[in-house]
């Protein structure tokens, strides 16, 4: 199975939509996602999600199926800019051993949505055949297909986070999820049944430079 997350446009936040940019950005995507050809496609509750997404389904002659728990929230927003060499800002702490980060994080308001998102995330990819064990997922009905997952640049990079047992703040501090930028994880069974996520790219936005190279 082939797993894309996807960033909304550049946004209209007051309006919940995309600005003039983020519509183009959502077209030069379109031959992008055509390329994928996606199996499923699914988006956030959110209209600048699903604006982002409609180019591409209208090509595709698709629809894209609502998951709410992929909307964004300020939870995932938090800044994460290094204080000092102990403490990052808005509740996490960080130690460094052996050039390893060992990240806590301490802001009490936050555990709920992740805890949150883990759990829908387990319920969402078991439904597609794959049920978490650890830091790897049992491939109950292993498969070809193809999902592409409309979202946001704070929930994406979580959600990556978690698929690849790391900390959320590793991906918020550590990478920049453009907009419109694509991150491609695949779950690819091996013999003993098993498929531990792996990742070809993230945050990739080579569609855009296509499109400054028209402009």
């Amino acid at each position: 199975m082939e797993l894309y997350i996807i960033r909304h446009g550049d946004p209209d936040y007051a309006h919940d939509t995309l600005t003039e940019l983020g519509w183009k950005e959502a077209e030069a995507l379109v031959p992008r996602i055509l390329r994928i050809n996606p199996t499923d496609i699914y988006a956030s509750p959110l209209g600048r999600a699903q604006d982002t997404a409609r180019p591409s389904c209208k090509a595709l002659g698709m629809e894209f199926s609502i998951e709410s728990w992929m909307a964004e929230s300020m939870d995932y927003m938090k800044h994460c800019a290094l204080n000092d060499a102990s403490q990052l800002d808005s509740g996490y702490t960080v130690d460094l051993v052996n050039g390893a980060q060992l990240v806590k994080d301490i802001a009490p308001e936050r555990t709920g949505t992740i805890e949150d998102m883990i759990r829908n995330s387990d319920e969402f990819l078991a439904r597609h055949g794959y049920v978490r064990e650890g830091l790897r997922y049992r491939a109950t009905e292993p498969s070809d297909r193809r999902i592409c997952c409309f979202c946001h640049g704070g929930f994406g990079s979580a959600w990556i986070a978690h698929l690849l047992g790391m900390f959320p703040v590793f991906n918020w501090y550590h990478f920049q999820i453009h907009t419109t930028s694509v991150t491609h994880v695949h779950f690819r069974a091996d013999e003993s049944g098993y498929a531990v996520p792996g990742v070809s790219y993230i945050g990739d936005v080579s569609h855009l430079w296509e499109m400054r190279m028209k402009a």
